[in-house]
């Protein structure tokens, strides 16, 4: 019995042409907007070096994403990686930019590209671990932290109120085990 074989040849283009677009990053090109002035770094990390200082409302071309993160390319052509909550996919109008980036925009964020939704998983025994100090994280903190005499001027000037909350009772039968 002879088998009969189809010809692979169209199949075979049309998947070589697939995976070229697919490598070239092109079918994922996306367009964003950085929701408030942010940092660009040279990595995905809180610790890693600035590249660049972007303003609010900064027009970035996204080239990857990686947890929390997303690879851009800003209008001067520096690459480097922002917080994906610090950004915005679309037009301020609420439509998707770029109607042809539509099946892209599926595959980037699980959705048409409107509305992304961003999860981040805890951190692994083993980053914990190897977790090293960030002084330069600190030193950021330290400088957003008010006095107790700027937080009471800022309360009054919004009309609030001092309240004393009681603490919930505990109750010792559904807490768990300390291991």
């Amino acid at each position: 019995m002879k088998t009969r074989r189809s010809n692979p040849t169209p199949r075979l283009a049309l998947a070589l042409a697939l995976a070229a677009t697919l490598a070239s990053g092109l079918a994922f090109a996306e367009t964003a907007t950085t929701l408030r002035a942010t940092e660009m770094r040279s990595e995905p990390l809180g610790s890693a070096e600035v590249v660049a200082k972007l303003g609010a409302k900064a027009s970035v071309d996204i080239t990857g994403r990686k947890g929390a993160w997303a690879g851009v390319k800003n209008a001067e052509g520096l690459d480097g990686w922002v917080r994906v909550l610090n950004l915005r996919t679309g037009t301020s109008d609420g439509k998707s930019a770029g109607g042809g980036n539509q099946l892209a925009a599926a595959f980037l964020t699980g959705s048409s590209g409107n509305t992304v939704s961003t999860g981040v998983k805890g951190l692994s025994p083993d980053k914990l671990r190897n977790a090293g100090s960030a002084p330069s994280e600190v030193a950021m903190l330290d400088q957003l932290a008010v006095g107790p005499d700027d937080a009471r001027s800022f309360a009054t000037s919004a009309s609030l109120e001092a309240h004393q909350v009681d603490y919930l009772k505990s109750d010792r039968r559904s807490r768990r085990k300390q291991r």
